[in-house]
């Protein structure tokens, strides 16, 4: 009997630390691709909440032992502006999302009575963002976790798109999101850039957060990064993974 129950144990175990280990499929998604996201899936479109949280701009999937989850980043444009430069005079336009067309603000100057060229142009983009995590069950979908956060006309939030992902640093069988985004400014406030974990604690989301800041020309102002608590609590891999990406963004930073 002893004996049957060690074989069934051991059996037992070697299939959870198979479904632990198996890999996960993980798969990018981009507004080029809405087509193919559409037909892949029939509970879930590429455009998922658009009414709510805007623009779909990228979608990572992953298939995984733990669930199937996707990860939707959204982009919800409130205004988009822009300056033209001329040889002699320079003009600012806004966007009318009613006509798709730009058309001159009540305070630009008038267009160059000339047929010259634009020499240079500024565009600025009023926006908010939000990202999503929704878990694909029994042919339905669950909202999981919401990222947002809202920019003005001097503050631009942009996603740091190459450096949000999907992945199983620690190999429990067990997706991490990261999500990483840029806040840039005007003015001499530090800039900060936000590395933001989401992690699995018993079917729940937890959030974890690490924010570098770059100097913008205070006095005394330095390069630095805070960790939150519940990032210091995350396993070593998962730090390092966090770590990897600020590094990542400082190198494009200061190269740029």
């Amino acid at each position: 009997m002893n004996k049957y129950l060690f074989t069934f144990l051991s059996f037992l175990a070697f299939c959870v630390s198979f479904g632990q280990n198996k890999s996960q499929k993980v798969t990018y998604f981009y507004p080029k691709d809405s087509l193919e996201f559409n037909q892949q899936f029939d509970d879930i479109a590429f455009n998922y909440e658009y009414k709510t949280y805007g623009k779909t701009t990228m979608i990572i999937h992953c298939e995984s032992a733990y669930g199937i989850y996707d990860f939707i980043f959204k982009k919800e444009i409130l205004k988009l502006s822009r300056i033209l430069d001329y040889e002699n005079t320079s003009v600012s336009e806004v966007f009318d999302f009613k006509t798709k067309n730009w058309k001159l603000t009540e305070d630009s100057n008038p267009y160059p009575t000339t047929n010259t060229e634009v020499v240079d142009s500024i565009n600025f983009s009023e926006h908010n963002l939000y990202a999503l995590i929704v878990a694909h069950d029994h042919g339905g979908i669950i909202q999981k976790a919401k990222f947002q956060d809202f920019g003005n006309v001097v503050y631009w939030p942009e996603f740091d798109y190459p450096n949000c992902s999907i992945s199983d640093e620690n190999k429990d069988g067990i997706p991490e999101f990261y999500l990483s985004y840029f806040g840039n400014s005007d003015g001499l406030d530090a800039k900060p850039y936000k590395q933001i974990v989401y992690t699995f604690n018993n079917k729940n989301i937890e959030k974890s957060k690490a924010t570098s800041y770059y100097p913008s020309g205070n006095e005394g102002d330095s390069y630095h990064i805070d960790f939150d608590e519940n990032w210091k609590k995350l396993s070593i891999l998962i730090q390092k993974k966090s770590q990897k990406l600020i590094k990542d963004h400082k190198l494009r930073y200061e190269t740029n």
